[in-house]
């Protein structure tokens, strides 16, 4: 006998291989999307870091541009002979040891712009105008001479010139007696400088520029520790005196790298107070400019915490970079010949992340001896997990971050 169905239930025995089938489409179509994120994943993922940072990176730092239009200010005053004015506002900064922008010294800048055509001459490799001009340096001190700022406007003129000449001669491998028109200009500025007392005109920068006749003079070796340290104690907020005697403690100068973390230890422990550790630090940064790597015997915890007060000083981005690039070179150099669970690397590496994702806003290239290959790096390391699922580098409103495209 036939089996006659009702609608309801022929409704009902259709409908459910209709709904399994859904079912399973429903199940490839979502698994073909998760396929297809996966790939899409993965193929932002394989884009370069280059291609996934959304933070400035900028060709020269804003406060070293801002330098630069402070000593182009003093220059405009000094191509109008406008001396008095000039030499009244570089006196004012060197009394109040006021900062420019990124902890350069103001007054220096100013004798920067004071000696901007001088300069400019040497720099098209023009010695007569340069001379011209020193003459003309030499003309205001002459008209002033109870203005220690006019002096040193004219004795580091001399300098300037004088390295310029040592540097020509050595560039055509002149022999010594080529360099007796160096000396010459170091006698001169020895000379123009010995009235004033740094200590006495309350003078950081007469310090500083008497300092740097030590490579000229016969008893520099004698005198260069305590210039050093009046140079210092004018300003003990200032990185330059470090910067300058890290290299003089060097052995093509006057030190031993055998006794170089003695006397950064020492310089550290002379500013500490108003500085932290950053003379630590300083030092290192300073002889390895010179050597390539810093010199052995480096304390690690207090260079580390010696570039975190080195920044804090200012809290400005170019030295935010300048710690960076620092931090960079040393966990690269650790990652390199140190196990991957080196206690070393991992404080290098936490302290980097940290300085980064917290203080760093904008990247300044010259800060980065590299360049951008250095920059990326160190994204790569801190940001490894965000960066392995496809997601970009953004500044956030707390700093540093990874999110999706």
């Amino acid at each position: 006998m036939a089996l006659t169905l009702l609608p309801e239930t022929l409704t009902t025995r259709l409908s459910l291989p209709a709904r399994d089938f859904a079912h399973r489409l429903s199940g490839i179509a979502l698994g073909t999307g998760r396929a297809e994120a996966l790939v899409a994943q993965r193929r932002a993922a394989a884009l370069p870091v280059s291609e996934r940072l959304h933070v400035p990176v900028l060709t020269e730092a804003p406060e070293l541009a801002a330098c630069r239009d402070i000593a182009a200010g003093h220059a405009a005053l000094a191509a109008e002979d406008r001396w008095d004015d000039l030499l009244a506002q570089l006196q004012r900064a060197d009394q109040a040891r006021a900062p420019a922008p990124g902890g350069k010294r103001h007054a220096a800048l100013a004798s920067e712009g004071a000696r901007a055509a001088l300069l400019a001459a040497i720099a098209r490799r023009d010695l007569a105008a340069a001379e011209a001009e020193l003459e003309r340096l030499g003309a205001v001190a002459a008209a002033r001479p109870d203005s220690y700022a006019a002096a040193q406007v004219f004795a580091q003129g001399h300098l300037d010139l004088g390295w310029a000449r040592r540097g020509a001669a050595a560039a055509q491998d002149e022999g010594r007696d080529q360099w007796q028109g160096f000396l010459t200009h170091i006698a001169e500025a020895e000379r123009i400088l010995d009235p004033f007392d740094p200590i006495a005109e309350n003078s950081p920068l007469l310090a500083g520029t008497r300092y740097q006749l030590v490579r000229g003079l016969e008893d520099g070796e004698r005198l260069f520790r305590d210039w050093y340290e009046d140079w210092s104690d004018l300003d003990p907020t200032c990185p330059e005196p470090h910067m300058a005697h890290a290299v003089h403690l060097l052995p093509n100068w006057y030190g031993t790298l055998a006794d170089f973390d003695q006397e950064a230890r020492a310089a550290a422990a002379r500013t500490g107070d108003v500085s932290g550790g950053a003379a630590y630090a300083v030092f290192y940064m300073s002889a390895a400019s010179v050597l390539g790597d810093p010199p052995p015997g480096m304390d690690l915890t207090l260079h580390l915490k010696g570039l975190l007060d080195f920044h804090r000083a200012t809290g400005c981005q170019y030295r935010a970079n300048i710690v960076a690039a620092a931090l960079t070179d040393l966990a690269q150099a650790l990652t390199g010949e140190a196990l991957p669970d080196s206690v070393r690397l991992r404080l290098v590496m936490e302290i980097l992340e940290d300085h980064l994702v917290d203080t760093v806003r904008e990247f300044h290239l010259p800060a980065w001896e590299h360049g951008e290959s250095c920059i990326h790096w160190a994204l790569g390391q801190v940001f490894r997990d965000g960066l392995a699922r496809g997601e970009h580098i953004h500044l956030g409103p707390e700093g540093l971050e990874t999110r999706a495209a």
